[in-house]
């Protein structure tokens, strides 16, 4: 008889699986955390704080979930903002120091050119502002004021002079749970060898659940052999 891991449809830690766009948000490890409105309730308040200063940013170490709340709560932002502007800026290490230099720049002039472009009292959004050159932080930050918009922004520290709107900070309980939305279709066999795997793990709140995530994509891969 075959082991029900080779009925697995598809490896639930899956680089598309994981991508911040396809997955929701988890504020807590609690049952109900899943619950649209329950998450809605916590975005609203992450929009109060957001609403009551110009400069916001989401704080959390690598691959604790930044990029992937700004995903969550982006339809949010753009029913309250008249304009909203999304940028990514690649920290993608395999591109070298010349290629991530590349893109640090080429991110920093498509940012300022759209700024231009939106809206006053809009919102501008980036995902990675640490990776921008300072210079370009600077400028980027005065041309919004100018325009009298809000910008949100992802960082690994607080930023002087910025409202932290939300801290990223999994839980081993909360790493757990994550895990298990991910394979909610899988295999009892399969769910449990994960979550034993993880309760054997070192996890804190700094762990980087991404490259978590490579690791057990690598575990799920294994077992198909």
């Amino acid at each position: 008889m075959k082991s029900s891991f080779e009925f697995q449809p598809a490896n639930p830690f899956s680089t598309e699986r994981i991508a911040p766009s396809n997955v929701a948000y988890r504020f807590s490890h609690t049952a109900g955390a899943t619950n649209p409105q329950k998450i809605d309730a916590h975005l609203e308040g992450l929009l109060s704080k957001l609403r009551e200063t110009q400069r916001g940013v989401i704080v959390g170490p690598h691959g604790t979930g930044k990029s992937t709340l700004l995903h969550t709560f982006l339809p949010k932002l753009q029913r309250t903002f008249p304009t909203v502007a999304f940028h990514h800026v690649n920290s993608d290490p395999t591109l070298g120091f010349r290629g991530r230099w590349k893109e640090r720049f080429a991110a920093s002039k498509r940012i300022r050119n759209e700024i231009g472009n939106l809206r006053p009292e809009g919102l501008l959004i980036v995902d990675g502002w640490e990776q921008l050159a300072r210079f370009s932080r600077w400028h980027i930050a005065r041309a919004a004021d100018g325009r009298k918009m809000t910008l949100l922004v992802t960082a690994h520290h607080r930023l002087p002079g910025w409202t932290a709107i939300h801290e990223t900070q999994p839980t081993p309980k909360l790493i757990r749970s994550l895990a298990n939305d991910l394979l909610d279709d899988s295999p009892f066999e399969l769910k449990k060898q994960i979550d034993d795997d993880l309760k054997k793990r070192a996890l804190t709140p700094a762990t980087n659940v991404r490259e978590l995530w490579f690791e057990l994509y690598d575990f799920v891969e294994d077992t198909k052999r």
